[in-house]
């Protein structure tokens, strides 16, 4: 049984890149139980890594320890720092113009200013720290100020009940405590254009892993402030544009007009996805938008009043927002086709 469960999982991270507990529980069909400890032995051995919290974990292909060819610290008083300065700096002090592809450094240039720029104006800390690496195959970046936390700012600002909704909001994007200087675009963007993409404060870590094309969130020790850290291939096929494209309205026009949400980030341990209550939490500000994708990956099952809130009440009211469910179980198919003939 355990090399028929190591071929299986050889297979899955060849084929997808990660797999989870019940992927291997579901085509080989022996208990939970028996997964996790060949899944727990497998970690002892540096076999694969955990990716994300224990309900959504997945897990992956180790990751090498890392050829380091060059790294760069530096601490910058926050008051009057201008990013597209440091970012001269960090070019000119690495020798990124042939270090990395072209590709790279666009979106390294792009992503490494939002981020500075996100910690110059909101985080309230005196000062910022920056590392970058360049490894093997990858330039490494983080990013740590001092301050009030991301996740808090936006609660504050925003008048959210919690951090984790702060958390929620971020994902959906064009969420600002600044609309005057800021579109609230920044970070979304940013997060689809790396590789991985990880920003951590207080006790909350939201990780973007584009490889997989998955999303995790994590419950940390406390940290002071905001740290971000990124991740870019040195020679990555992948162009700054493809995330604007993807969720720009028109093909060349970058109004950002589509979003996607994951409904699993939107659980709590003792909820499932039954009342209107949590639907409306996940449709919060989506009116702003013109095509909303709802990601049910890991969902099995919803409530009629959650499905008539969002697939009837929410269409009927605002008719300019196409929605569009994908990963979906027969079950929540059924009852989203079921409200949908109420209209």
């Amino acid at each position: 049984m355990k090399k028929k469960i190591e071929k299986l999982i050889a297979s899955k991270l060849k084929t997808r890149g990660a797999f989870t507990a019940k992927d291997l529980q579901d085509e080989i069909g022996i208990s939970r139980q028996a997964i996790h400890k060949h899944i727990k032995k497998m970690l002892e051995e540096g076999k694969i890594r955990k990716v994300g919290s224990t309900r959504g974990a997945r897990y992956v292909k180790p990751e090498k320890i890392p050829d380091i060819i060059t790294r760069l610290r530096r601490t910058y008083p926050i008051q009057d720092l201008q990013e597209d300065e440091v970012l001269q700096s960090v070019q000119l002090n690495l020798n990124l113009q042939s270090q990395i592809n072209k590709n790279a450094r666009e979106i390294f240039s792009y992503v490494f200013t939002e981020i500075l720029n996100n910690a110059i104006d909101h985080s309230q800390s005196e000062k910022v720290n920056i590392q970058i690496a360049l490894e093997k195959y990858e330039i490494v970046s983080t990013i740590s100020d001092y301050g009030v936390g991301i996740y808090q700012h936006m609660k504050d600002r925003l008048g959210l009940p919690s951090e984790e909704a702060s958390l929620r909001e971020l994902l959906k994007g064009k969420a600002t405590t600044d609309p005057e200087r800021h579109t609230g675009e920044g970070l979304f963007f940013t997060s689809r254009s790396t590789d991985m993409l990880r920003i951590a404060s207080h006790r909350l870590s939201l990780t973007f892993d584009n490889k997989i094309n998955d999303i995790f969130t994590e419950t940390i020790r406390f940290r002071k402030g905001t740290k971000v850290n990124f991740r870019i291939s040195r020679n990555t096929k992948r162009k700054l544009t493809d995330s604007f494209n993807t969720f720009a309205g028109k093909e060349f026009d970058y109004t950002f007009s589509k979003t996607s949400v994951r409904v699993k980030l939107y659980s709590r341990r003792e909820e499932r996805f039954m009342s209107r209550s949590i639907a409306k939490r996940i449709l919060h500000r989506l009116d702003t938008f013109e095509e909303v994708i709802i990601d049910f990956a890991d969902v099995t099952i919803i409530g009629q009043g959650f499905a008539d809130q969002i697939f009837r009440v929410f269409r009927r009211e605002h008719p300019h927002v196409k929605i569009i469910p994908v990963n979906t179980t027969e079950a929540i198919s059924a009852m989203i086709a079921h409200v949908s003939t109420n209209e």
